[in-house]
Protein backbone atom coordinates (compact mmCIF):
# COMPACT_ATOMS: atom_id res chain seq x y z
CA UNK A 1 0.00 0.00 0.00
CA UNK A 2 2.65 2.41 0.90
CA UNK A 3 4.50 1.70 -2.52
CA UNK A 4 1.24 2.69 -4.40
CA UNK A 5 1.03 5.88 -2.63
CA UNK A 6 4.55 6.73 -3.15
CA UNK A 7 4.13 6.32 -7.00
CA UNK A 8 1.06 7.91 -7.26
CA UNK A 9 2.64 10.92 -5.49
CA UNK A 10 5.63 10.62 -7.75
CA UNK A 11 3.31 10.74 -10.86
CA UNK A 12 1.29 13.91 -9.44
CA UNK A 13 5.02 15.33 -8.94
CA UNK A 14 6.48 14.68 -12.76
CA UNK A 15 3.30 15.46 -14.60
CA UNK A 16 2.93 19.16 -15.46
CA UNK A 17 0.04 21.35 -15.39
CA UNK A 18 -1.91 21.65 -18.24
CA UNK A 19 -2.52 25.49 -18.90
CA UNK A 20 -6.15 26.50 -19.38
CA UNK A 21 -7.51 26.49 -22.74
CA UNK A 22 -9.20 30.30 -22.35
CA UNK A 23 -5.57 31.15 -20.96
CA UNK A 24 -4.43 30.11 -23.95
CA UNK A 25 -6.74 31.88 -26.29
CA UNK A 26 -6.24 35.07 -24.11
CA UNK A 27 -2.55 34.59 -25.21
CA UNK A 28 -3.08 34.34 -29.40
CA UNK A 29 -5.46 37.02 -29.23
CA UNK A 30 -2.60 39.15 -27.04
CA UNK A 31 0.35 37.52 -29.32
CA UNK A 32 -1.85 38.94 -32.41
CA UNK A 33 -2.71 42.24 -31.41
CA UNK A 34 0.99 42.70 -30.24
CA UNK A 35 1.94 41.42 -33.48
CA UNK A 36 -0.16 43.94 -35.61
CA UNK A 37 0.99 46.28 -33.15
CA UNK A 38 5.31 45.63 -34.57
CA UNK A 39 3.93 45.35 -38.03
CA UNK A 40 2.24 48.78 -38.52
CA UNK A 41 5.02 50.65 -35.90
CA UNK A 42 7.20 49.01 -38.82
CA UNK A 43 6.18 50.41 -41.58
CA UNK A 44 5.79 53.73 -40.22
CA UNK A 45 9.15 53.40 -38.77
CA UNK A 46 12.37 55.72 -40.96
CA UNK A 47 15.90 55.62 -40.43
CA UNK A 48 18.20 58.16 -40.83
CA UNK A 49 20.80 58.23 -43.39
CA UNK A 50 23.63 60.69 -43.88
CA UNK A 51 24.12 61.85 -47.29
CA UNK A 52 25.77 65.30 -46.76
CA UNK A 53 26.18 66.30 -50.12
CA UNK A 54 23.63 66.53 -52.95
CA UNK A 55 26.61 64.97 -55.47
CA UNK A 56 26.14 61.66 -53.07
CA UNK A 57 22.53 61.03 -53.36
CA UNK A 58 22.51 61.81 -56.98
CA UNK A 59 25.30 59.28 -57.48
CA UNK A 60 23.31 56.98 -55.80
CA UNK A 61 19.95 57.43 -57.53
CA UNK A 62 21.83 57.16 -61.01
CA UNK A 63 23.46 53.44 -59.73
CA UNK A 64 20.13 52.35 -58.77
CA UNK A 65 18.27 53.75 -61.85
CA UNK A 66 21.32 52.52 -63.96
CA UNK A 67 23.54 49.75 -63.01
CA UNK A 68 22.13 48.19 -59.98
CA UNK A 69 21.89 44.15 -60.46
CA UNK A 70 18.37 42.91 -59.50
CA UNK A 71 17.10 38.80 -59.19
CA UNK A 72 13.52 37.79 -58.62
CA UNK A 73 13.86 38.43 -55.48
CA UNK A 74 15.36 41.60 -55.47
CA UNK A 75 13.49 43.87 -58.21
CA UNK A 76 10.92 44.92 -55.55
CA UNK A 77 12.66 45.65 -53.27
CA UNK A 78 14.91 47.77 -55.80
CA UNK A 79 11.61 49.39 -56.72
CA UNK A 80 10.52 50.21 -53.54
CA UNK A 81 14.20 51.67 -52.61
CA UNK A 82 14.43 53.98 -55.28
CA UNK A 83 11.33 55.10 -54.98
CA UNK A 84 11.27 56.14 -51.23
CA UNK A 85 14.81 57.85 -52.18
CA UNK A 86 13.12 59.87 -54.98
CA UNK A 87 10.38 60.80 -52.35
CA UNK A 88 13.26 63.17 -51.02
CA UNK A 89 14.29 64.76 -54.05
CA UNK A 90 12.28 68.57 -53.57
CA UNK A 91 13.38 68.10 -49.83
CA UNK A 92 17.35 67.69 -50.55
CA UNK A 93 17.42 70.13 -53.35
CA UNK A 94 16.20 72.72 -50.27
CA UNK A 95 18.17 74.90 -48.52
CA UNK A 96 17.03 73.61 -45.08
CA UNK A 97 18.16 69.73 -46.14
CA UNK A 98 20.31 68.77 -42.98
CA UNK A 99 22.13 66.31 -45.17
CA UNK A 100 20.00 63.31 -43.61
CA UNK A 101 17.63 60.88 -45.81
CA UNK A 102 14.82 59.29 -43.74
CA UNK A 103 14.23 55.18 -45.06
CA UNK A 104 11.62 52.87 -44.40
CA UNK A 105 13.24 49.70 -42.93
CA UNK A 106 12.55 47.58 -45.72
CA UNK A 107 14.24 50.40 -47.88
CA UNK A 108 17.16 50.12 -45.67
CA UNK A 109 17.64 46.42 -45.40
CA UNK A 110 17.09 46.97 -49.73
CA UNK A 111 20.13 49.91 -49.56
CA UNK A 112 22.68 47.84 -47.36
CA UNK A 113 22.01 45.21 -49.93
CA UNK A 114 23.07 46.96 -53.07
CA UNK A 115 25.87 48.72 -51.68
CA UNK A 116 27.68 45.61 -50.21
CA UNK A 117 27.14 43.92 -53.63
CA UNK A 118 28.25 47.17 -55.38
CA UNK A 119 30.38 46.42 -58.36
CA UNK A 120 31.91 48.38 -61.60
CA UNK A 121 34.44 48.80 -63.74
CA UNK A 122 37.46 51.24 -63.43
CA UNK A 123 39.00 54.22 -61.87
CA UNK A 124 35.98 56.47 -62.15
CA UNK A 125 33.09 54.25 -61.09
CA UNK A 126 35.58 52.63 -58.09
CA UNK A 127 36.33 56.06 -56.76
CA UNK A 128 32.99 56.96 -56.61
CA UNK A 129 31.85 53.88 -54.70
CA UNK A 130 34.84 54.68 -52.27
CA UNK A 131 33.34 57.95 -51.97
CA UNK A 132 29.50 56.91 -51.31
CA UNK A 133 30.88 54.68 -48.80
CA UNK A 134 32.83 57.00 -46.81
CA UNK A 135 29.76 59.07 -46.58
CA UNK A 136 26.88 56.72 -46.12
CA UNK A 137 28.32 53.57 -45.39
CA UNK A 138 28.57 54.16 -41.59
CA UNK A 139 25.53 55.64 -41.16
CA UNK A 140 23.35 52.90 -43.29
CA UNK A 141 25.55 50.35 -41.89
CA UNK A 142 24.26 51.28 -37.87
CA UNK A 143 20.45 51.92 -39.53
CA UNK A 144 20.61 48.09 -41.13
CA UNK A 145 21.42 46.82 -37.53
CA UNK A 146 18.76 48.96 -35.96
CA UNK A 147 17.01 47.48 -38.68
CA UNK A 148 17.61 44.03 -37.73
CA UNK A 149 17.76 44.75 -33.87
CA UNK A 150 13.95 46.13 -34.21
CA UNK A 151 12.76 43.46 -36.45
CA UNK A 152 14.16 41.04 -33.64
CA UNK A 153 10.94 41.90 -31.19
CA UNK A 154 8.87 41.01 -33.95
CA UNK A 155 10.75 37.65 -34.34
CA UNK A 156 10.24 36.78 -30.50
CA UNK A 157 6.59 37.54 -30.79
CA UNK A 158 6.42 35.24 -33.83
CA UNK A 159 7.98 32.25 -31.93
CA UNK A 160 5.94 32.60 -28.69
CA UNK A 161 2.66 32.61 -31.04
CA UNK A 162 4.18 29.57 -32.41
CA UNK A 163 4.14 27.46 -29.27
CA UNK A 164 0.89 29.00 -28.53
CA UNK A 165 -0.60 27.70 -31.60
CA UNK A 166 1.11 24.66 -31.29
CA UNK A 167 -0.33 23.60 -28.20
CA UNK A 168 -4.23 24.47 -28.64
CA UNK A 169 -3.40 22.06 -32.25
CA UNK A 170 -1.86 19.52 -30.15
CA UNK A 171 -4.99 19.42 -27.67
CA UNK A 172 -2.21 20.26 -24.91
CA UNK A 173 -4.04 21.69 -22.82
CA UNK A 174 -7.07 21.73 -19.75
CA UNK A 175 -10.08 23.00 -21.35
CA UNK A 176 -12.53 24.93 -19.32
CA UNK A 177 -13.99 27.33 -22.33
CA UNK A 178 -17.78 27.34 -22.07
CA UNK A 179 -18.38 25.48 -25.20
CA UNK A 180 -16.33 22.76 -24.39
CA UNK A 181 -17.89 22.46 -20.62
CA UNK A 182 -21.46 22.99 -21.52
CA UNK A 183 -20.82 20.44 -24.57
CA UNK A 184 -19.85 17.60 -21.66
CA UNK A 185 -22.43 18.98 -19.47
CA UNK A 186 -24.79 17.81 -22.21
CA UNK A 187 -23.30 14.88 -22.89
CA UNK A 188 -23.18 13.71 -18.99
CA UNK A 189 -26.58 14.38 -19.15
CA UNK A 190 -27.69 12.33 -22.07
CA UNK A 191 -26.03 9.66 -20.47
CA UNK A 192 -27.86 9.37 -17.44
CA UNK A 193 -30.80 9.81 -19.02
CA UNK A 194 -29.70 7.04 -21.39
CA UNK A 195 -30.40 8.52 -24.93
Amino acid sequence: MLKTKLTKVTEEVTEPKLPLKSELLAQQKELNDKNQELLDEMQKRTYSIQFEKVKVYSKLLKFLEKDAPWGHTTAAGLIMLYHNLREHKDHIRSKDWDGNVNLRSANVSTLWQMLTRMTGTGFFQAKDFVELMAIIGESASAAHNKVIEDNASLRENHMSLEKVLQQLDEGKFTDDTVEEVSETVKTEATEEVGV
